[in-house]
């Protein structure tokens, strides 16, 4: 077991719950599952009209399909796309490669800020966030190692826990229930089975990133 990546883990789940402090890393997802929507959308053909990302860590997507499948995998892709991206970022982390990580985001944060995002909150944050990596990037060593396995922290805590908020909504206010409303609109199926299926993917590649980072940097060091 890694007691130095349990001691990070630990740290970044407190943080999360500081006023101000945590809302502001917690979008940092919200980021990502926005911009999953987007990529699928894209590469599906279809249309991303505006990003707009929100002070409460939420975000709205708009985007125009080309077929129906593309709306039914542009809606789905938001909440598997972040636990990819956990999954992802765990094996950067696992190698080390922490300055990848964060201009990756960086990258996105950009592409977000230039062609996406018009809502006057989410392009200060996407700045200000920008501009937080980069900082930590010209610091290197501990700065760049620190922010890198805290942002994979905050991604995988509120991949797996914005699963289960889903699946609550979706099993008792299903009309209010996001993506999983989207599809419960577009399917046969009810919201409660696409919050079963979030949640369950959620846990399941979560579970996959932790023990990858856990292990593989225990085993490394």
């Amino acid at each position: 077991m890694n007691w130095r990546y349990l001691g990070y883990f630990a740290l970044a789940l407190l943080i999360i719950h500081i006023p101000f402090v945590g809302p502001f890393f917690r979008i940092a997802n919200t980021l990502i599952h926005e911009s999953s929507h987007a990529i699928v959308a894209l590469l599906m053909r279809g249309q991303v009209l505006r990003i707009e990302l929100f002070a409460n860590t939420e975000g709205v997507t708009y985007t125009a399909s080309a077929t129906y499948a593309a709306a039914l995998l542009t809606s789905a892709a938001g909440y598997v796309g972040s636990s990819i991206a956990a999954l992802g970022l765990a094996v950067l982390c696992a190698k080390g490669r922490h300055a990848v990580s964060l201009w990756l985001f960086v990258i996105l944060g950009a592409v977000n800020l230039i062609l996406w995002v018009r809502n006057p909150f989410g392009m200060v944050w996407l700045a200000v966030f920008i501009v937080v990596l980069l900082y930590a990037l010209r610091r290197k060593g501990k700065w760049t190692s620190a922010l890198s396995i805290g942002l994979f922290a905050f991604v995988l805590a509120e991949s797996v826990s914005s699963s289960f908020a889903i699946l609550w909504l979706s099993l008792n206010t299903p009309a209010g229930a996001g993506d999983a409303a989207n599809l419960a609109r577009e399917t046969p199926l009810p919201a409660g089975f696409w919050g079963i299926i979030f949640m369950l993917q959620a846990c399941i590649l979560g579970f996959m990133s932790a023990r990858i980072v856990l292990r593989k940097r225990a085993n490394n060091r």
